[in-house]
């Protein structure tokens, strides 16, 4: 009888093991930068629908009370200080957080710090890193870290440093979250038109410096901007730009994604080195960790992505509620 022996299929050689590999990495190649820009697009609508959450609680506390938020800061440390953010929590979804928050004391007092240091995700761009990062207790001489953080900042206008270096007037430098002579403002007081004024800006990844999206120091007790959490007033900025793209000088063209603010290096109050100190005021400057831009939202309500090339001329423009001056529609 003849014993018949099925047929043993030979391995890979190794020039085939080797175009396998070449084909998957190839596959490899495509795929991640696909991901990612899946990702990044995901987290630009994330951040977008954020904004526009704030901007509809703006728009439904203007309903009540006829004016929008304002941040009570006074230049005594030792008065109490409140964040327009704090009184808009009813509408955004967090009325218990609100009804814990003590008016009567400080936004770092212990017992605010209860609800001050709780993580809010309207607050944060997914798109930021380490997004459990804290800011700074001012009432411990900013040595501790326990109050939870936002990557939105409203806009309280142009620095004077900003319009000297930039060669710039403006009527009213004012922004949307500056107050005149204590008043609240209103719809009424942008006459500007809402539709072509600045309300909220991110100015994502404080109180860790970032400049051109590498962070400067992971020691955040050495390199640090003035500001970050979501019930400090001093998380709200001035539009001072910086004069390089690397976000290292104070005052200059570059609004946009340059660096996140500018460093304090540890000291309170600083001085911009070309003209008036900042004081109480915080030092957070326009920055997203998107693509090409930061997201925004108007007055209006409205939700636009500002890029980063925009002129000063546009920015000084939109960031002015009262500057006489005209923004062409979508020129940002």
């Amino acid at each position: 009888m003849k014993h018949v022996f099925p047929h043993r299929r030979q391995a890979f050689t190794l020039i085939e093991l080797l175009v396998v590999i070449a084909i998957i990495a190839i596959l490899i190649g495509l795929l991640v930068p696909a991901v990612q820009k899946v990702r990044d697009s995901a987290n630009r609508t994330t951040c977008a629908n954020n904004l526009k959450q704030i901007g509809l609680a703006l728009h439904s506390y203007h309903d009540g009370k006829k004016y929008f938020p304002g941040n009570h800061r006074p230049k005594a440390a030792s008065s109490v200080r409140e964040r327009w953010f704090t009184k808009i929590l009813p509408y955004l979804e967090q009325g218990n957080l609100y009804k814990n928050y003590d008016q009567t004391q400080n936004w770092d007092s212990p017992t605010n710090l209860l609800v001050t240091s709780v993580p809010l995700s309207v607050a944060i761009c997914p798109a930021t890193p380490n997004p459990n990062r804290q800011d700074f207790n001012e009432a411990n001489g900013f040595s501790t870290l326990d109050v939870a953080v936002t990557d939105y900042a409203a806009v309280y206008g142009l620095w004077p440093t900003f319009l000297t270096a930039n060669g710039l007037t403006q009527l009213n430098p004012l922004g949307f979250m500056s107050k005149t002579d204590g008043q609240n403002i209103s719809v009424a007081d942008i006459i500007d038109g809402t539709s072509n004024t600045l309300a909220v800006v991110e100015s994502a990844g404080r109180p860790f410096v970032y400049q051109n999206g590498v962070v400067v120091n992971q020691n955040v007790f050495v390199d640090q901007v003035n500001g970050g959490g979501w019930c400090r007033p001093a998380s709200d900025l001035w539009i001072i730009g910086f004069a390089d793209k690397a976000g290292t000088i104070p005052s200059g063209q570059y609004v946009i994604n340059a660096s996140n603010g500018l460093d304090i290096q540890a000291t309170y109050p600083i001085t911009v080195p070309t003209g008036a100190g900042l004081f109480t005021d915080g030092s957070g400057q326009i920055y997203g960790f998107h693509t090409g831009g930061a997201n925004s939202v108007f007055a209006d309500g409205s939700v636009h992505f500002l890029d980063q090339e925009i002129s000063v001329a546009t920015l000084a423009a939109l960031a002015t509620r009262a500057g006489a001056d005209v923004v062409t529609p979508g020129g940002w």
